[in-house]
């Protein structure tokens, strides 16, 4: 029996298909770093909701920039929680790991990172709630210091230079966020010092949570992600069974792709759930009888995952969700969902704040708002009635 290709919830995918563009655009801001040995430039984020590919992206830019002579480090932030010392051990263990760090200056690297440690900590107990951090320039110092040690001996390495990736961006601690920003400003006004990349991935609120950590944040490079086009979507179900000797029939790829609606994990789901009902040997054909085959089973991967984004939500900002689902509108306006649910438009920041931190909806314009994923507008009058 051949494996199933298909992996929602999983990232990177076994094929990566789509986001040549955003790819494209990240290889250029690269080569910075190859051709000149200077930093790539402000911090990049790629932004989107969940389940639109942003890991995966930043799997395959790690990935590509690797084979291209990057050491690359990787972290992820998890909420309320430091997270620069896990970047700044995620470099060390990289940089151990291909041989290029020595006991001396493994050891300043390690000094360094003590006083980084130390100086956030010291910070982060000064910061009151909902106040923008104070970054002295001496805690800034050491942490440039890493950077700059760390991505010369990468480029003396291998030639190109230091990448730091950090995943879940939106939810970085504000005080390590700070400073990091800090630190990023200075080494951009001095790059051609520092041969050194950083990207980052996270919800659409990512570049408004790191201008509340620091105004740098606004000078944030951002890359929106949305759900894929019907081309793409076709190619990410064909490419994977296509690499195991199966074939999608032209039926069975209008109803895999109508069902999905350009959203990747659905895509997966999809993927996943029409090969386990057919089962294929090497040479066959998935048609649309294996696609209504699985369909119980996406259906339920749907719901599973529409139930846990509406337990995450407190009573308010289901009530929200509930004033926008019932608009009947794709795109609502923020007065809208104030009348409906009898307030002023300025009594739903908090919430409307707060759904856009979980990703369950999204701004695409000022006073506007949407669903950021297929369908659950409709999960959510399903609840009502």
């Amino acid at each position: 029996m051949l494996p199933n290709p298909y992996t929602p919830g999983e990232a990177p995918p076994r094929v990566f298909v789509g986001r040549e563009t955003e790819m494209e655009r990240l290889r250029d801001r690269l080569a910075r770093v190859i051709a000149y040995g200077e930093m790539m430039g402000p911090l990049t984020v790629l932004a989107g909701p969940r389940g639109v590919g942003k890991t995966s992206l930043l799997r395959a830019v790690q990935a590509d920039a690797a084979a291209g002579g990057f050491v690359t480090a990787w972290s992820s932030c998890v909420k309320d929680q430091p997270f620069l010392g896990d970047v700044l051990h995620s470099v060390r263990r990289e940089l151990v790991g291909v041989g290029a760090l020595d006991e001396p200056r493994g050891a300043r690297i390690d000094e360094l990172g003590v006083e980084v440690g130390v100086g956030v900590a010291k910070l982060s107990a000064k910061v009151s709630p909902g106040r923008r951090p104070a970054v002295p320039a001496a805690l800034v110092g050491p942490l440039e210091d890493f950077f700059l040690t760390t991505s010369t001996l990468a480029r003396e390495f291998g030639g190109v230079g230091l990448l730091v990736l950090i995943d879940e961006i939106h939810a970085a601690h504000l005080p390590d966020a700070a400073v990091l920003l800090n630190a990023a400003q200075n080494m951009t006004g001095q790059r051609e010092r520092f041969p050194l990349a950083i990207i980052g991935a996270g919800l659409p609120s990512a570049v408004s949570h790191l201008t509340h950590a620091a105004t740098f944040g606004e000078r944030t490079t951002e890359r929106s992600l949305t759900v894929l086009d019907e081309a793409t979507s076709r190619e990410l179900l064909v490419k994977p069974a296509a690499e195991l000797g199966v074939r999608w029939s032209a039926a069975a790829l209008d109803l895999a792709v109508g069902a999905a609606r350009g959203y990747p994990h659905f895509l997966h789901l999809v993927g996943e759930a029409t090969w386990f009902a057919a089962q294929p040997a090497k040479g066959a054909l998935l048609d649309a009888a294996d696609v209504r085959r699985g369909t119980p089973d996406v259906e339920s991967g749907v719901n599973a995952l529409f139930r846990a984004r509406w337990e995450n939500a407190t009573a308010a900002e289901r009530s929200f969700l509930q004033a926008m689902a019932t608009s009947g509108n794709d795109v609502v306006k923020r007065s809208e969902i104030a009348d409906a649910l009898g307030v002023s438009t300025r009594a739903l920041s908090v919430d409307r704040r707060n759904l856009l931190d979980k990703g369950l909806v999204e701004a695409p314009q000022r006073g506007y708002l949407t669903f950021s994923i297929p369908g659950f507008g409709q999960f959510v009058r399903d609840m009502t009635d």
